[in-house]
This record gives C-alpha cells, sequence and structure tokens, in this order.
C-alpha cells in the first residue's frame, strides 16, 4: 500500500511539474525563434526550451529533445520556419511522462516533410516514429544514435551528428541508493564514444529538489565521459539552481565546463569545445 502511495504522490508530482511548465509556455513567449546563422560542421547552436527540452541546431539537422509546450504551439515558436525546410528535423522524447512529452509534438508533423520522431517507449504512430529501448544503435537521416536505460523511465540519447556528439540524458540521474545503474550505464556509453561534446544531466527531481546523491553522479559522468561542455537541466522551473551547480563545479576545476540558460528561449552557441552566448531574454 506504501509503495503504490508513494507512486501515486510521485505521478501527480509530475503532472504538477507538466501544467507549471504549459503555464510557463504561455507566459514566457519565444518571440525570436532559433535564428538563421551560418552553422558549419563541429558547430551547434543550443536554445533551452525549458526543464529537460533543448533545440539544437547543426550544419544539417534541428534537434529537439524533450519538448514540453502549449498544447496549439507550432514548431514555428521554437525555429525560424525559414529553415526547417533546409534541414532534417529530429524530435526526441526520452520517456512519456508529462514534464517530457506532449503529444503536440506529432502536429509538427503536418507542416514539415522531413520530420522524424525518435521515443525511448513503444508507441505506434506510423513511419515517421521510431521507438527505441536500452542499448540500441539505429543510424537515420545522417545520425548515429545510441541509448543506454534510464534510472526512471525510458531511455538516455547519445547523438552523433555534423562532426558533434551529443548526449541527453532524459532522467536518467542517481536518485538515491546505490550508484551502480547509473554508473554502469555511463560507463557503457564510455565504451561507445570516447570523445563527447555536449551533455544535458538532470540535476534536481522533478519539483526541483536536489539531493547529495545526484550531484554525486552528475560528476561521476562528467568525469568519466569528460565532454566539453555540460548542461545542468531538470529544475522544475528553478532555473537559479543551474547557476548555483555552476558555482559549485567551478570549485572542483573540472575540465569540463559547465554552462547554464536561465529563461526559456535562451541560446548559446558550440564551436571547438568553446561556449559564446547568443540570444537571451534578459538581454
Amino acid at each position: 500500500m506504501l509503495i503504490q502511495a508513494g507512486r501515486m504522490i510521485y505521478a501527480l508530482a509530475l503532472l504538477l511539474v507538466a501544467i507549471l511548465l504549459n503555464l510557463s509556455a504561455q507566459t514566457t513567449n519565444i518571440s525570436e525563434p532559433l535564428v538563421e546563422k551560418d552553422v558549419k560542421e563541429n558547430k551547434a547552436i543550443i536554445q533551452y526550451l525549458g526543464h529537460s527540452g533543448w533545440a539544437i541546431k547543426t550544419q544539417n539537422h534541428i534537434l529537439i529533445f524533450d519538448y514540453v509546450g502549449q498544447n496549439e504551439e507550432s514548431l514555428s515558436k521554437v525555429i525560424n520556419p525559414a529553415e526547417v525546410n533546409r534541414k532534417k528535423v529530429l524530435v526526441f522524447v526520452s520517456h512519456d511522462h508529462p514534464d517530457h512529452y506532449s503529444s503536440a509534438i506529432f502536429n509538427w508533423s503536418k507542416s514539415i516533410n522531413d520530420i522524424n520522431y525518435i521515443l525511448g517507449w513503444k508507441l505506434e504512430m506510423g513511419s515517421r516514429c521510431l521507438c527505441l529501448g536500452p542499448r540500441e544503435k539505429k543510424s537515420l537521416d545522417g545520425l548515429d544514435i545510441w541509448t543506454i536505460k534510464s534510472t526512471d523511465e525510458g531511455v538516455g540519447f547519445l547523438v552523433k551528428v555534423d562532426g558533434l556528439v551529443i548526449f541527453h540524458g532524459g532522467d536518467h540521474a542517481c536518485w538515491g541508493g546505490s550508484i551502480d545503474s547509473f554508473s554502469g550505464e555511463i560507463d557503457y556509453l564510455v565504451r561507445v564514444e570516447d570523445k563527447i561534446d555536449i551533455v544535458f544531466l538532470a540535476l534536481a527531481a522533478g519539483n526541483g529538489q536536489r539531493s547529495e546523491s545526484i550531484t554525486r553522479g552528475i560528476f561521476y559522468a562528467v568525469e568519466k565521459l569528460r565532454p566539453k561542455v555540460m548542461f545542468p537541466m531538470h529544475a522544475g522551473g528553478k532555473e537559479y539552481l543551474y547557476k548555483e551547480f555552476a558555482q559549485e563545479a567551478e570549485k572542483k576545476n573540472l575540465k569540463t565546463k559547465v554552462c547554464y540558460c536561465l529563461n526559456r528561449g535562451d541560446e548559446l552557441i558550440y564551436q571547438n569545445g568553446e561556449i559564446k552566448k547568443g540570444r537571451s531574454k534578459m538581454g
């Protein structure tokens, strides 16, 4: 009975976070979509879409991870419509929790010809939808994709694209107890790829609560994967936690640079291991 009650409370908490994220999407309008820039190989424009959501534009692709927004929100609110027809659009969803997934993403296929969906669970949505389980590898539209088994639900994605290697962990974190299930998947990624550019890792529970075990897991992953840049995410609207973590990480003298975005719509530019500012909602 206690376990069932705990699961029910957790599900309600996730639903509340999803509602808050949708309200944030309504009140924080992305008035300037991801703008046209000269994106060459080994370069990426990274835009924060809230919580665990990111849009990443590379030389030939637009990658979108774990997007949650207004039900009626079109892709044009996130990405310059003029760019969509020139690049392949791939939408990644790590799992079906409401703070990572909205079925509204499938509406984008009505206006975009070259769009595919990569999901971390089984869902029958037609030929454009690729469902992957843990530790699978697929090649699609010029990308190589590997998955890991998340410590919560679904998968994390390692993507090799346009001279870059990007890892989005979804809900993979050391949530508590033994680190083994978390570290085992990170160690698997080390065997898959030893040169990673950018990683996105959960910093807190869905309600924005941090814990020592989650932080310990992040530092383990960073030390093992040795990415050039790491972005904390999954703070449930408490973006100030990202800055707080970056300050903690700086004291450890990590070789990996920890970067963060404070506002939905903020943009950073990555190239050759370096990060520079793009647009910011704060100006």
